[in-house]
């Protein structure tokens, strides 16, 4: 069965580029096996608009912790529609929600929300130029895709080249000129050395005068304790928080304490960052992985998952990363191989694996599919049907990393 075209064919028609994100583009996945666009999700299932059900494991490119249509978020959120959400003034979700924010992250003080991760991170290393009086900012790679770090990247088209922004991190890199270092904690190497790295980068900052931003946009609320920071105790200046953290509503925040956060009188502002459907679906998700939802459980489910997809073929397709998020490795024709046998077995994969509640209660029948998957991959009873997939933009700059 080939791809149903006529949905991409309308985009290539009226949306720049044909797509509005850049992982979700069809070349990013098997073109012609997978399905260009969906209708909606419920649990771990993505649909159609044929009706077609896949269980779905990239999960809104990492969004949606608790599932889709998650019943206790859809509520909160129904509660509120019937009286606007975007009002002309502040209102006291706001306040709520910066609240349940300092609970889970007692090292923050104070909290900006926006709408994506990609603004909260260039928010971030403004309020941190803002703060130190300094320009330059070191990092490993992706962070969003403002033209700071997009910079790095040449050609980096429409950017304007002198950012002061560096790729650059080793010893004795970080000077009295450096604002501010960002990484990703983990990308998905989560071993020990990660982490006395990490320590050693704090000293460093420290000692410097410069601050260190922890971008937990993916990381967050996926990791015990909610964060690399918080489970590892490496207090970072700035961390960002986005993806899970609305879960599932267009959500992000950068927090830190009031010394940083209000150190100067820098200009971050948007209409849409005070939207009560997000900060309600916000306030929500974060009660329930409080409460409901157990986030060591889920990583050793994930962890348990991880355990035995990298016994079925250790040379052939593995997954490298932590029990609720990695990437799949293995020479590219294998995974593409993979990916749309997956597929058409009613398996989404992408090239960053997530893991959720509700695709814990899938993974004894998934492992099982993957296992004759693989095998007849290895027995060469499988040829490509689709087209190779094209690494998304992110998945380049960590690469370099």
């Amino acid at each position: 069965m080939s791809t149903d075209f006529s949905l991409h064919r309308r985009a290539q028609d009226c949306i720049a580029q044909s797509y509005l994100t850049n992982s979700k583009r069809p070349t990013c996945h098997v073109m012609g096996v997978y399905p260009t666009h969906v209708a909606r999700g419920l649990g771990c299932y993505l649909f159609d608009h044929k009706g077609k059900k896949y269980i779905d494991f990239i999960c809104g490119l990492g969004t949606n912790i608790l599932g889709y249509g998650n019943q206790r978020i859809a509520q909160a959120i129904s509660s509120e529609l019937a009286y606007g959400y975007c009002h002309s003034f502040a209102t006291h979700h706001e306040l709520e929600c910066a609240e349940k924010v300092k609970e889970l992250f007692p090292f923050v003080d104070a909290v900006k929300f926006l709408k994506t991760g990609s603004e909260a991170c260039s928010a971030a290393i403004k309020i941190a130029r803002a703060a130190t009086g300094r320009g330059w900012i070191l990092t490993e790679g992706y962070h969003g895709w403002s033209d700071d770090f997009v910079s790095l990247t040449p050609p980096a088209l429409g950017v304007y080249p002198q950012m002061r922004m560096i790729r650059r991190l080793e010893e004795g890199s970080i000077d009295s000129e450096v604002a501010a270092v960002i990484v990703e904690p983990v990308m998905t190497d989560a071993s020990p050395q990660r982490r006395k790295w990490l320590q050693d980068l704090r000293e460093a900052c420290t000692k410097a005068g410069a601050l260190l931003i922890f971008d937990e946009v993916i990381t967050g609320m996926r990791w015990p304790e909610y964060s690399v920071a918080r489970h590892w105790s490496i207090t970072p200046d700035l961390i960002v928080l986005g993806k899970a953290i609305g879960g599932g509503m267009p959500l992000a925040a950068v927090g830190g304490k009031y010394a940083v956060m209000n150190a100067a009188e820098y200009f971050i502002s948007s209409t849409y960052a005070g939207e009560t459907l997000s900060l309600v679906a916000a306030k929500t998700a974060m009660t329930l992985l409080q409460s409901k939802y157990d986030l060591n459980h889920l990583w050793e489910q994930g962890q348990r998952f991880l355990d035995h997809f990298n016994v079925i073929w250790p040379d052939g397709v593995w997954i490298e990363g932590y029990p609720t998020r990695g990437v799949f490795k293995g020479e590219p024709l294998t995974k593409a191989l993979f990916f749309q046998e997956a597929c058409r077995a009613g398996i989404l994969f992408g090239p960053s694996w997530f893991f959720n509640f509700d695709l814990a209660e899938q993974s004894h029948a998934v492992i099982g599919s993957c296992r004759d998957i693989l095998t007849r991959i290895r027995l060469g009873q499988v040829a490509l049907e689709g087209e190779m997939p094209q690494s998304p933009f992110a998945e380049k700059l960590r690469a370099k990393a």
